[in-house]
This record gives C-alpha cells, structure tokens and sequence, in this order.
C-alpha cells in the first residue's frame, strides 16, 4: 500500500532500505535515557542499532498478513525519513479490551524498585534484572489485552529521523495504520517510549497503563554514572496506549 502527501510518500519497505533504517532507528534513539543507561552497561553494552538489521530482515521474512513496514520518502531527494512496523492480527474472532476511561489516564505510574529483583535470576546483575522486569510487564500488558484470538493492531516500532521531525511523518506513518484498523474494526495499541507518547497521544491513542522506572536506583547498583553533564539518570515512563476503532 501506498500514499503521497505534498513533499513525502509513504511505501513498502525492502531489503535495500535496512542500512538507512538501521541509520534512523540508531538517530531516534540516541537521548532516549532508558537506550543511553543500557548502552553504558560496563561489559555488555547494548546497541540498540545494531540489533536492527536482523529485526527488520525477520520482518520482512514473515509471509503477508503478519507485519506492514512502511517507509517515508522525501519526494525530491529520495531520501528515507522514517518508518513504522505494524503487527497485524485480523483473523475473524473474539473481543476487544475494556475502554480506557478518564479516571485511567490520571492514575499513578506502576514503580518498578532496584530492590524488585525475580528470585529465580539471581545471575542477573542489576540493568539484567531490569529489562526482565520490563520485559515481563510488557508479557503482562499483552496478555491482559490481547488474549489468544484477539483481533488488534499494534505498533512494533516506528522512528523518523531526527532532521525530519515535526514535519507530519511520524503521524501519517501512524495513521496509515490506525485508517486500516477502523475499517477493519479492531483496536490498536502501542508500547510507547517517553519520545513517542505525544505523538500517540495526537494519533487517538490513550493511556492504559504506564511503568516508571526510577533509572538512577539501577544505575547506581552498578556504579553507572550519568551522562556527562548531568546529576542524574532521572525517571523513565512507559506508556501503554490503546487506540479504539472508529466508525468509517
């Protein structure tokens, strides 16, 4: 599926576009604090680039049906300016979750503690015991809202590069998702980083749950210091947002 806008078009990735993906994906997340305080750990830092280029090979791999990728193209230079994965799961069947209501979006962040370690990793060092935390919340979050049948859409990732911000990508790569999800009548949801919330927000996505993460308690069971120049890590917040269908 395709669509133009005045200055940028949206298309189907393909293999030839993974090393600028790579590039933008790496771009969007590098002042993300939860992707800096992973990317400082002493032995095994972590790249969220690096990882990419097998995510979006094992996308693309996947037969139709299961995952859209699409790409935004600037229409004079060519130029890749961002992307989005959606997950698709429209088999014909069973329910959607609870509506969000207005007392949900004002409720406190769940607080995920240094002291909160899973008893049965205890080889796991402090930012290890971290992202099994995170991890298993977001096992949590899937499994309450989309049980086995459920018909939804998701967003796996979606980044624009950091020079073509602010300009409409990011939200018509996300509403070429959320138009195909109202005519097929099922709801979407999205794990958002702090980054990408406000663009949910605008796209009719509303909170269901969040996660804050105090990083500085992990980071000092480390003795990770922050980045130069600042105090502290400071605290992190997932959001967990659903979008419901709208009648077309």
């Amino acid at each position: 599926m395709s669509s133009t806008t005045s200055f940028f078009s949206l298309s189907p990735v393909v293999p030839d576009d993974i090393p600028a993906l790579t590039e933008i994906s790496g771009l969007g997340f590098e002042n993300d604090r939860h992707t800096l305080l992973k990317a400082a750990h002493p032995t095994r830092p972590y790249d969220h680039a690096g990882g990419m280029p097998e995510a979006f090979k094992y996308w693309l791999s996947l037969p139709p049906g299961k995952v859209e990728v699409t790409k935004a193209v600037d229409n004079e230079t060519g130029e890749i300016m961002g992307f989005v994965c959606w997950a698709t799961r429209l088999a014909k069947t069973v329910e959607k979750p609870a509506k969000v209501t207005e007392g949900d979006n004002t409720r406190p962040a769940n607080s995920v503690s240094a002291d909160h370690a899973k008893m049965d990793s205890p080889e796991l060092d402090a930012l290890g015991q971290l992202a099994e935390l995170t991890d298993s919340h977001f096992a949590e979050f899937q499994a309450r809202v989309m049980p086995e049948g459920t018909r939804c859409m998701n967003v796996v990732g979606i980044t624009v590069h950091p020079k073509f911000q602010g300009r409409g990508v990011g939200e018509a790569l996300m509403r070429q998702g959320t138009q195909r999800a109202d005519a097929e009548g099922v709801f979407c949801w999205v794990h958002s980083s702090e980054h990408g919330a406000g663009l949910s927000r605008k796209c009719g996505f509303e909170i269901d749950d969040t996660l804050e993460i105090d990083l500085d308690e992990w980071a000092n069971k480390m003795d990770i210091k922050p980045p130069a120049g600042d105090d502290k890590w400071g605290k992190y917040t997932f959001r967990y947002m659903i979008r419901q269908p709208k009648s077309i």
